[in-house]
């Protein structure tokens, strides 16, 4: 019984991290924000190390994503008449 309120207790937790403050430390790790940085943009008072470690998982999902899978740009090239077109090429 104990062991269900623990686990009961985990998921709220995280399900509360997700849907309070997971998307926004993407987002502003996405930016270029560090951790320090982003814990003065938050409302939530959150701990350093907690932030921290979130930008560690998602550092390495993202590494993980883009591991096996070419990374390509969007070129716009525009032609002698005017025409916009965009190409797609590797990244390097």
């Amino acid at each position: 019984m104990e062991n269900d309120h623990k686990l009961f207790q985990n998921a709220i937790s995280n399900f509360t991290f997700d849907l309070a403050c997971r998307g926004a430390i993407r987002h502003l790790c996405d930016l270029g924000y560090d951790a320090a940085a982003i814990r003065q943009r938050l409302d939530l008072p959150l701990p350093l190390a907690k932030i921290t470690e979130e930008l560690q998982l998602y550092r390495s999902e993202k590494d993980d994503a883009a591991g096996g899978a070419p990374q390509y740009e969007y070129i716009r090239e525009t032609d002698a008449y005017g025409k916009t077109s965009f190409r797609r090429v590797p990244k390097k």
